[in-house]
């Protein structure tokens, strides 16, 4: 136990939890006061993760964590969050449980990762990091992802009022599955990941929802610049008609609606402006599924629209989903773009792995073809050395006959040789 003054405790280490216990004494004359620190190791301190699962956590709960949620540092806050969202934590378990989870998002959190951009780059550097190649491929698809959206949404404008001739042919032909390209082998190509899209369930959501509000926009500002023309056509709420209805009724009156500074246009061309609202009209009416960008584009021309009626509630609505739209489309690049290196990284370590084992391969078969002609040279000399063995051994046999019968010859009295 160490004592400390009142005067002192600002100096006492901030990685430790104080416990301070105050003892007061009264006595007639005096007020003694002592405060006893009783210091124990911070158990944060002892806390350490892996860089690999505070990059997982990151990615999984950095769309979460935004705003005044990114703020948040009682564990048991964080836990609430976190249980609401088990498909979330399920792509992280078995490997990390909920209070590991907790444990990892109070230190992310401490250190302002989810605030601040720079702060998340100097945290993890090698999740932000894009080749110039990559930046330029990404790039060039969503751009040609805009055009053909931009293209379909003005097709789908032109040919609103005809009807498609079918002919007898099937209306909705499914896809004829194509032979695929025969590769090399062992050439692997990474799918693109890009444009970026999010389910198409919550692009309606979106694209429809902001089409009602620019109506009832449109509805309100009519309701108060040209009251008359609600009570002729007798459109009594905003629902009454679509919005590319409001919007030609606003492009004809315009000069009308000029002269009595109806718009706050502040060097906006009203016409930009409607049109914008058209084609939101068209991709919401036709259904065509388009980038999470082009949505966020559709929804800023939405804003503009509702800013030039003087309707700033709606315009600030708008923005707020704009805002949610760039913070999704943030994390859904950064969880791309990460998952692309993953993936690069991995295909290199089996291409170093296939490159062992084709030498290997290629080892074996070698082995195999030197022992084999190894023993073939052996098998060779070994009948060469029997052969030339068996002809000595013959050759002496011989020689030991004719020696033996001359040997049994008799001599001149006509008695044998003996050895």
């Amino acid at each position: 136990m160490r004592l400390c003054s009142s005067s002192q405790l600002h100096r006492c280490p901030i990685n430790f939890v104080h416990t301070v216990v105050l003892q007061k004494r009264f006595n007639t004359s005096t007020i003694s006061e002592h405060i006893h620190v009783v210091t124990l190791q911070d158990a944060k301190s002892k806390l350490s993760f892996r860089e690999v699962d505070k990059q997982r956590v990151y990615l999984a709960w950095q769309p979460i964590f935004t705003g005044k949620k990114a703020l948040l540092r009682k564990p048991k806050k964080l836990r609430k969050e976190i249980i609401k969202r088990p498909s979330i934590l399920k792509s992280l378990t078995p490997d990390l449980n909920v209070d590991k989870v907790v444990d990892i998002l109070r230190v992310l959190l401490e250190k302002g990762v989810f605030e601040s951009e720079d702060d998340a780059k100097a945290e993890f550097p090698e999740l932000f990091q894009t080749t110039p190649g990559q930046e330029i491929s990404h790039e060039a698809i969503e751009v040609d992802a805009a055009k053909s959206t931009t293209e379909a949404i003005e097709e789908a404008a032109s040919e609103e009022h005809t009807e498609a001739e079918s002919d007898g042919e099937d209306e909705f032909p499914e896809a004829e599955a194509r032979a695929e390209e025969a590769l090399p082998q062992h050439t692997v190509v990474l799918p693109s990941l890009y444009p970026i899209c999010i389910p198409y369930k919550a692009q309606h959501l979106i694209v429809n929802e902001t089409q009602r509000i620019l109506e009832e926009s449109c509805f309100e500002f009519v309701q108060k610049w040209l009251p008359n023309v609600l009570l002729n056509r007798e459109w009594d709420s905003a629902s009454s008609v679509e919005l590319t209805t409001w919007t030609r009724l606003l492009d004809q009156k315009a000069a009308k609606l000029r002269s009595r500074e109806a718009f706050n246009l502040e060097g906006t061309s009203l016409a930009e402006v409607l049109s914008a609202a058209n084609q939101l009209r068209h991709s919401a009416v036709h259904r065509l599924p388009m980038t999470a960008r082009g949505m966020q584009e559709l929804v800023r021309s939405g804003v503009k629209l509702a800013f030039m009626l003087g309707d700033h509630k709606r315009a600030s609505q708008l923005e707020d989903i704009c805002y949610e739209l760039e913070g999704q489309i943030k994390a859904m690049d950064l969880n791309k773009n990460a998952l692309e290196n993953s993936a690069r990284a991995g295909l290199e370590e089996i291409k170093r792995q296939r490159e062992e084992l084709d030498q290997k391969e290629r080892d074996m078969i070698n082995s195999m073809v030197r022992h084999d002609q190894e023993t073939k040279v052996l098998t060779g000399t070994l009948i060469q050395d029997s052969v030339s063995k068996i002809l000595t051994s013959e050759g002496e046999t011989e020689v030991e006959d004719e020696s033996r019968d001359e040997d049994e010859l008799p001599n001149e009295n006509g008695r044998c040789n003996l050895l």
